[in-house]
């Protein structure tokens, strides 16, 4: 099921943090973001903090902390050079909607799917689109199990998939092999303890891993694995 949101006027805000300075916390772990896309980043990030008051979407409340976990780890994906953008992105398991935005506020000429199987969540995110000024022609809220998503219309659709604290490596190649166009990628971050496979089951392979470290406070390593076909 499609949700939609319509485009509003952004009212005003406080500033989680300022674009520029977003944007150097991006060059710390060697990603690139425009002024512009910072704050439209950052802007659904205030405005889904606001709906996590009301609909459990993240149990980093700390605005500050939930900068650099959720946007800044979602720009991470930036580290991998794509020949062009992706045509239609993925984001599997969306949750609260990271790294989904990120896709869109990246590549501006993308058109991203955030997809759930939790109404409330996506409802949730779905008002927070809104509040933040997104295009709805841009970016657009499914309500789904991804296993089911192939004999919905959505086989071998994106040319790029995320996954993030959704499942396993293997896992999320099962789901997401059926969705991905010819030469399509998936991009998975990784938990605590979980090794990126060379090979999955599905016929992904692996093609790139990068590490990096999120600053205070919220601190720790991270690792993001780049499978394709």
């Amino acid at each position: 099921m499609r949700l939609s949101h319509e485009v509003q006027t952004i009212p005003p805000r406080t500033v989680l943090i300022d674009p520029t300075e977003f944007q150097a916390l991006a060059a710390g772990i060697d990603c690139t973001i425009t002024t512009e896309a910072s704050a439209r980043l950052l802007a659904f990030l205030e405005a889904m903090l606001v709906e996590n008051k009301v609909v459990n979407l993240t149990a980093v409340r700390d605005p500050e902390a939930a900068v650099i976990f959720h946007a800044l780890d979602s720009v991470a994906m930036a580290s991998f050079a794509f020949k062009k953008p992706p045509v239609r992105a993925l984001d599997l398991g969306t949750g609260n909607g990271f790294p989904g935005v990120a896709i869109a506020c990246l590549y501006p000429e993308t058109q991203v799917t955030l997809m759930d199987r939790r109404i409330k969540k996506l409802l949730a995110i779905s008002r927070a689109l809104t509040a933040s000024g997104f295009d709805p022609n841009q970016l657009e809220t499914v309500q789904m199990n991804a296993a089911e998503a192939p004999a919905h219309g959505y086989g071998e659709t994106f040319d790029l998939i995320t996954t993030r604290a959704v499942g396993l490596p293997e896992e999320m190649g099962i789901l997401s092999a059926p969705l991905l166009t010819r030469g399509g990628r998936m991009l998975t971050w990784l938990s605590d303890g979980t090794e990126a496979p060379a090979r999955l089951q599905s016929g992904l392979r692996r093609i790139a891993q990068v590490e990096y470290t999120l600053p205070a406070p919220a601190d720790r390593v991270r690792r993001l694995a780049h499978y394709g076909s």
